[in-house]
């Protein structure tokens, strides 16, 4: 009897381990600069200090790169 709770809670210990919420690293900001411009912050929160870092592209070139990343991700 004692083997059998044990074996719950560990399984019941495993589950809820596994379901903790995982952190993510790295956060993307767009802001539109007027018709034709984008600025993209990106905060890197698994370095200590976090790392910030701010690029302005034009439309054309910000879109160019999230239809390679969507293509990338799909296959």
């Amino acid at each position: 009897m004692k083997q059998i709770i044990l074996i719950l809670l560990l399984s019941f210990s495993v589950t809820v381990n596994a379901q903790q919420k995982i952190k993510k690293c790295t956060v993307v900001k767009t802001e539109k600069i007027g018709p034709h411009k984008i600025k993209v912050i990106k905060k890197n929160n698994c370095v200590n200090p976090p790392v910030i870092t701010i690029k302005t592209y034009l439309k054309k070139e910000w879109d160019k790169k999230q239809r390679k990343r969507k293509k990338r991700k799909n296959d």
